[in-house]
């Protein structure tokens, strides 16, 4: 049975009191905490799930461009082919006013060149 002892209004009584209040207090605060992390967690996992799908898409598309680049260049290929066997002057130019020559052996040349190949390194002594 709990004993009741009269202190004065100044005693272990309020003391305990205190200290049960203030962890109260830290108890909800923390609480409060955890709800707004848990809340932002949320948040985050919903835009980075956004960001996701929009990098899936992009990279479906490069996958998609990729593909049909080497379609593009077989195409080009086959007209150069045929521009050449059929001496066809209207395909070559066609072939021509979209920056594609043939050279001697039937195969396309872009007009835009390839990279500058580097000049041979100079023999000898140089004054």
């Amino acid at each position: 049975m709990l004993k009741m002892v009269a202190t004065g209004g100044r005693g272990e009584g309020c003391t305990a009191m205190r200290a049960e209040g203030w962890l109260y207090w830290v108890t909800v605060g923390l609480s409060a905490l955890a709800l707004v992390l848990v809340v932002a967690y949320i948040v985050l996992v919903q835009d980075n799930r956004r960001v996701q799908v929009d990098v899936n898409r992009r990279q479906q598309f490069i996958n998609r461009s990729l593909q049909l680049g080497r379609i593009n260049e077989a195409l080009v290929r086959a007209l150069a082919a045929a521009a050449v066997s059929n001496k066809d002057d209207k395909l070559r130019d066609l072939l021509g006013e979209n920056g594609i020559t043939i050279n001697a052996a039937g195969e396309p040349v872009p007009l835009e060149g390839g990279p500058a190949q580097a000049a041979p390194a100079p023999t000898g002594k140089v004054p």
